[in-house]
């Protein structure tokens, strides 16, 4: 089984300003230049840990049992940085993957497991430093796959980087460097659990002349579960197929996934079906009627370095094309901030049997 981390190691741009000059056509193809970004932050479960040297955690405990275990976090660039440290817990993004919550905040869920980190370190220049913690599974917690997180964060305040949008439009976003190292907890044996991937239902967008299937996933399961698979639908006699890909989706939780069909009328009533293999065989599938939505008044540009974005097309009124221009170009200078500065990692779940150090 595959386990996908959306952003195990990430940088949070938030959009600190409004862009100007509105007048920027929609069908223009911005390019961002930015400064001020530094080497990111390195956070992997530390060499020797448990027998874990990868990306991330894979831990096997019992309810009511411990198991400590040590994260190396590293500071890559050529000034000192202050971090603060904390504890998360992880969910499934809305798109599927995983994504990280709570941290600095409260512990909730399954972050309650993790104690005994540090506050925060202070790291010189290209060294790094272990942190050691403990993971400790209440008693009673049902067999399962449980994802928690560890997450550093420069502790002083950032100050705003200025965005240059094809040298007619600015703005200031403020990248708040963080990184999260996930720790994922298996429950009782890996092998009595079980791996349930199920599709509630499909509807249809379109964007302009492209029909976008969103394809519900839930898991009923008790393990991480993500697919792949194919579908096709039929609209005026003629099949149209299309890939799907699931990435994680936790147990007892779901996710919202997107199939592009292109070539389909708008406006009719089409028969579809979609097959999903997971699990090491297993088959989700789903099949029943869309109907598909009359063409939008809007396209998609390229807005970025692997980035895309939805603006109106002509006849559109001149203050929604305002509107959403300003979202067109403060989204493509974030995106391609974060494609510069995150990592992205997919990563093998494996099996891992603790005996030393648990007690």
């Amino acid at each position: 089984m595959a386990f996908e981390i959306a952003r195990p190691m990430r940088r949070i741009l938030a959009a600190a300003a409004v862009l100007a000059m509105l007048s920027i056509l929609a069908s223009a193809r911005p390019a961002v230049a930015a400064s001020g970004l530094s080497q990111p932050l390195g956070l992997i479960p530390a060499s020797g840990s448990n027998g874990n040297a990868g990306s991330y955690f894979v831990l096997g405990l019992a309810p009511g049992r411990s198991v400590s275990a040590s994260a190396f976090i590293s500071n890559p660039g050529q000034a000192a940085r202050e971090l603060k440290i904390s504890r998360s817990t992880g969910g499934t993004a809305a798109n599927g993957g995983t994504t990280f919550t709570q941290a600095f905040r409260p512990c909730s869920g399954v972050g309650c497991w993790v104690t005994g980190l540090p506050r925060a370190v202070t790291l010189p220049p290209g060294t790094g430093e272990r942190l050691r913690f403990l993971v400790s599974v209440p008693r009673g917690t049902a067999p399962g796959q449980y994802l928690a997180g560890i997450t550093a964060e420069v502790a002083a305040a950032p100050s705003p980087t200025k965005v240059v949008v094809s040298g007619k439009a600015t703005g200031k976003v403020t990248i708040i460097e963080q990184v999260t190292v996930a720790v994922a907890v298996t429950v009782g044996p890996a092998s009595a659990l079980t791996t349930r991937l199920t599709i509630p239902g499909v509807s249809a967008t379109s964007i302009g002349p492209t029909l976008r299937l969103n394809i519900g996933l839930k898991n009923t399961g008790q393990t991480f579960a993500h697919g792949t698979g194919q579908g096709y639908c039929v609209a005026a006699g003629q099949r149209h197929r299309f890939a799907v890909y699931a990435p994680t989706v936790l147990p007892q939780d779901q996710a919202l996934i997107a199939a592009n069909v292109p070539g389909v009328p708008g406006g009719a009533t089409m028969s579809c079906t979609v097959r999903l293999g997971y699990a090491h065989g297993q088959i989700a599938t789903w099949s029943g009627l869309v109907t598909v939505p009359d063409a939008s008044t809007s396209r998609i540009v390229h807005t970025g370095l692997g980035a895309y974005s939805v603006v109106p097309a002509p006849g559109t009124p001149w203050w929604a094309t305002a509107l959403i221009v300003i979202a067109v170009l403060l989204a493509g200078a974030v995106a391609v901030l974060l494609v510069r500065a995150r990592h992205k990692a997919t990563i093998q779940l494996h099996r891992v049997t603790l005996v030393d150090h648990v007690r």
